[in-house]
C-alpha cells in the first residue's frame, strides 16, 4: 500500500470522497454533513493523505489548520472502505496526522464525529482524545460529537 497526498482531481479521490457521503448521508441528516469538500483540498491548510493500493484509495483522512485562540487543527474525512475495515488502516492514518500536526507544532486537534459511529469514537478514545463542547463553526448537535486532544509542546 502507498501513501499519498489527495488532490482534486484525482478520480480515485472523488470516488472515495463520493462513498464517505454515501456513509454518512445513510446514517445522518444530510443537513448535519460538514464536511471538507474536495475543492479545498488544494488549500494550503490542509493536509489530506490517503492509502492507496490496486483498488484505488482504501482508506484516507486529512488534517485543517484553524485560527484560534489557541490555535487548532480539526480531523476530517477519517475513512476506510468496509473491505478494509479491522486491519488498523484508520489508526495508521490518524498516527500520520497527529505526527504531521507535531511537525506543524499545533497544540490542539479537535474533531466533529456522530454517536453511531462506535468504531471510530472508540479509536479516537484509544489515542487519548476526549469529549468537548463544540468549536468553530459547530453548534450543539444530538448528531454530532466533539472531541479534541492537547499535544505536549
Amino acid at each position: 500500500m502507498q501513501l499519498v497526498d489527495l488532490k482534486p482531481n484525482d478520480q480515485d479521490v472523488i470516488n472515495v470522497f463520493a462513498d464517505i457521503d454515501r456513509l454518512i448521508n445513510s446514517l445522518y441528516p444530510v443537513a448535519t454533513a460538514q464536511s471538507l469538500s474536495i475543492e479545498e483540498l488544494d488549500q494550503s491548510n490542509v493536509y489530506a493523505i490517503g492509502l492507496k493500493n490496486d483498488d484505488g484509495i482504501v482508506a484516507c483522512g486529512a488534517i485543517v489548520k484553524q485560527a484560534g485562540n489557541p490555535p487548532y487543527a480539526e480531523i476530517r474525512r477519517l475513512y476506510v472502505k468496509p473491505s478494509y475495515r479491522g486491519k488498523g488502516l484508520s489508526r495508521r492514518i490518524m498516527q500520520i496526522l497527529l505526527h504531521y500536526a507535531g511537525e506543524e507544532q499545533i497544540p490542539l486537534i479537535r474533531l466533529e464525529t456522530g454517536p453511531k459511529q462506535t468504531e471510530s469514537i472508540n479509536l479516537y478514545e484509544n489515542l487519548g482524545f476526549q469529549q468537548c463542547g463544540p468549536f468553530g463553526n459547530y453548534t450543539e448537535n444530538p448528531q454530532s460529537l466533539f472531541m479534541e486532544l492537547g499535544l505536549s509542546q
